[in-house]
């Protein structure tokens, strides 16, 4: 194997992880179980990894299966995800980080960022509804008065 080759991939790997917001080689390391050790020799370049090490390393680092052959063979990976978050997203967009685009993304999610996601899923409709409940009990709002006014009472038939 080239070292030049190796050299290459490990430039690919580190400029991934931080991409991802893996902030050290060692959150990386952990979250695939790997050793610091054998991480460090991929991104240094210092010697081939067995396949099965790499398969992993690719879907951590959400590449396509043989992303790193193509990187060996002087080539590009293939990403499935460009990153797993935005700095700061506008109302409208929250929640794209938990729509998957291949089968490991929501792996890949922290799980606050997951509980938070799921909380506004849940909050949200409720308080559209409670906006509805309000509306619809006022005189003035033009909706139906049968049936039960907000407080959960039945209005006083006339």
């Amino acid at each position: 194997m080239d070292r030049r080759a190796l050299e290459r991939l490990g430039h690919h790997v580190v400029s991934r992880r931080v991409a991802l917001g893996f902030r050290s080689r060692t959150d990386l390391a952990a979250s695939l179980q790997f050793t610091v050790r054998t991480l460090a020799d991929i991104e240094h370049g210092v010697r081939k990894a067995s396949p099965g090490t790499y398969a992993m390393l690719e879907n951590k680092l959400a590449w396509a299966p043989g992303s790193i052959d193509r990187i060996l063979a002087g080539g590009e990976p293939d990403e499935l995800v460009s990153s797993l978050r935005r700095p700061d997203p506008s109302p409208a967009t929250q929640g794209y980080a938990l729509r998957a685009m291949n089968p490991n993304a929501l792996a890949q999610v922290p799980t606050e960022e997951l509980l938070l996601e799921l909380r506004r899923r849940i909050i949200d409709p409720r308080d559209r509804r409670q906006d509805a409940w309000d509306e619809w009990g006022r005189p003035d709002s033009g909706a139906d008065s049968g049936g039960l006014d907000p407080q959960g009472a039945w209005p006083d038939e006339v």
